[in-house]
C-alpha cells in the first residue's frame, strides 16, 4: 500500500512540475496568432514568432514576401541573444517581396504582428557559404 501511494505522490510532483515547466516559469506568453474568416477571407490578428540559425562559415538570407490586401503587418528581424540588435525593422508593411541578409552567426528571431491583416505572407530560409 505504501509502493502505490509514494507512486502516485511522485507522480503528481512530475505532473506538477511539467506545468510549471510548461507554464514558461512565470516569462510572458507565447506569441499568438488568431486566424479568422471573415466574408471568405482569412483575417490575421496577434503574433508569430519563428527562429533561423545562422553557422559560423554562412550567411543566411531570409525572403519575405507580402501580399496585403487590407489591414497592417509588422515584420521585425533581431537577434535572438537578448542585445536588442535588430536587423530589419518592418511598419505597416505593404505588398512586397525583399530579402534581408543575416551575415553574422546565430540566432534570429522573426516577430510577424498583424491587426485585421487580409492578404499572406511567407518567408523563404536558405544559406550559402562565405567565400574565404
Amino acid at each position: 500500500m505504501k509502493k502505490a501511494t509514494n507512486k502516485r505522490i511522485f507522480a503528481v510532483c512530475i505532473f506538477a512540475l511539467m506545468l510549471f515547466a510548461l507554464s514558461g516559469c512565470g516569462k510572458a506568453e507565447k506569441p499568438v496568432m488568431n486566424i479568422a474568416i471573415k466574408d471568405g477571407t482569412q483575417i490575421y490578428n496577434g503574433t508569430e514568432q519563428r527562429l533561423y540559425q545562422v553557422e559560423e562559415g554562412t550567411t543566411g538570407e531570409l525572403r519575405i514576401k507580402v501580399n496585403r490586401e487590407s489591414g497592417t503587418l509588422d515584420i521585425s528581424v533581431a537577434s535572438s541573444d537578448g542585445s536588442k540588435q535588430s536587423f530589419y525593422r518592418g511598419k505597416d508593411i505593404p505588398t512586397s517581396d525583399f530579402t534581408v541578409n543575416l551575415t553574422a552567426p546565430g540566432e534570429y528571431k522573426v516577430l510577424i504582428e498583424a491587426k485585421d491583416f487580409a492578404g499572406d505572407y511567407s518567408f523563404l530560409w536558405g544559406t550559402r557559404q562565405v567565400k574565404q
